[in-house]
């Protein structure tokens, strides 16, 4: 059983290694981006960074603990309760390291991960753990990578299960592993809600929240809600801060091509962003190289809107520039992690 001050020591160590020695994990990134031409290297070093910044940090670590405090004298009763239990983690791939924070809210339950990578990321999880293994070998034993079928032949040993990944999988979940307690978030989209009063610079960090990873993952911001009378434009120009960042993902500029002739073919408006087109549009969710907007009235507009997707809808942001770096306790799907583990 791990010690408090022992955790936050060695996983702070670990995100100083993110931060600190990039050469650590060169081999990892290397392997990554010719695996995925969606994981740039601009792209994981920012995902590390931010790992390291808002989930590695002592006082998020400390944060992150506290969930699994008993209310006893014994702050360490329930991760001592969980030792002996395993956790299945079934990975998503759509952002660099995505699964990493499921992996750190088991570690902090004092349970063992027994984890299934995305086949779209399978180096940058395990070069993580390499590292931890040279600061604290007990908490990197305590994480085994398998694949889906070995957890599925083993379900009768695991005790919680953690996903993230689409609807039409998270639906098979409780067939494929009967019987397991477990939190399975599927798809979602994140909302952005402008006011009118935005700065040029306000709308530079929207286009960030937009197309940071392609505006894929469920925290990008797909979906705008834009005041009637607002200038489309400034956030189309705003945008370009991004293009040189995007346009040589060739899935991605297919992607915006494939819409944009889409759209050219059945006759429909679009403003086209140069590497992205805007549609309006009451779906919210949409394909690759795509944002859809509506514009709004009044605030009961919003509201409704906001009612109608409710269980669709991860975030939803009126300040820009942060939808890419949630605290370790923003919890997806807004469900505690640490506590769905320990209550099941």
């Amino acid at each position: 059983m791990f010690e408090r001050k022992e955790f936050i020591r060695s996983l702070s160590c670990l995100g100083d290694k993110m931060l600190k020695s990039p050469e650590n994990f060169a081999e990892a990134f290397a392997k990554a981006s010719a695996d995925n031409p969606f994981f740039t290297p601009f792209m994981m070093e920012t995902a590390f960074r931010r790992i390291a910044e808002k989930y590695l940090s002592e006082d998020a670590l400390e944060r992150l603990l506290s969930y699994s405090d008993s209310n006893g004298e014994d702050k360490n009763l329930y991760r001592k309760q969980m030792e002996g239990k395993t956790v299945g983690i079934i990975m998503a791939g759509n952002i660099p390291a995505v699964g990493f924070h499921d992996l750190l809210c088991t570690l902090s339950t004092g349970a063992r991960s027994s984890v299934k990578l995305s086949s779209k990321d399978r180096f940058l999880i395990p070069a993580i753990v390499e590292q931890l293994e040279k600061i604290s070998p007990y908490l990197a034993s305590r994480i085994s990578f398998e694949d889906r079928a070995f957890l599925r032949d083993n379900a009768g040993k695991l005790d919680f299960l953690l996903f993230a990944g689409a609807d039409s999988t998270k639906a098979m979940l409780k067939e494929e592993f009967p019987g397991v307690p477990m939190l399975a978030r599927g798809s979602r989209f994140s909302l952005g809600v402008l006011d009118g009063g935005e700065s040029d610079e306000d709308l530079a960090r929207l286009a960030e929240d937009m197309f940071l990873y392609c505006g894929m993952g469920c925290r990008s911001v797909s979906y705008l809600l834009i005041p009637k009378g607002f200038d489309i434009g400034r956030i189309v120009a705003a945008s370009a801060c991004m293009k040189e960042r995007l346009e040589g993902i060739a899935p991605y500029r297919n992607g915006y091509l494939r819409q944009r002739a889409i759209d050219i073919m059945e006759g429909l408006p679009f403003i086209d962003g140069g590497f992205f087109v805007m549609e309006k549009s009451e779906s919210p969710f949409p394909p690759l190289g795509c944002v859809r907007y509506a514009f709004y009235g009044n605030s009961d507009e919003i509201d409704s809107f906001c009612s109608l997707h409710r269980d669709e809808i991860q975030k939803k942001y009126t300040n820009f520039g942060m939808a890419q770096s949630p605290d370790t306790d923003d919890w997806m799907d807004g469900i505690n992690t640490v506590w769905s583990i320990l209550k099941k």
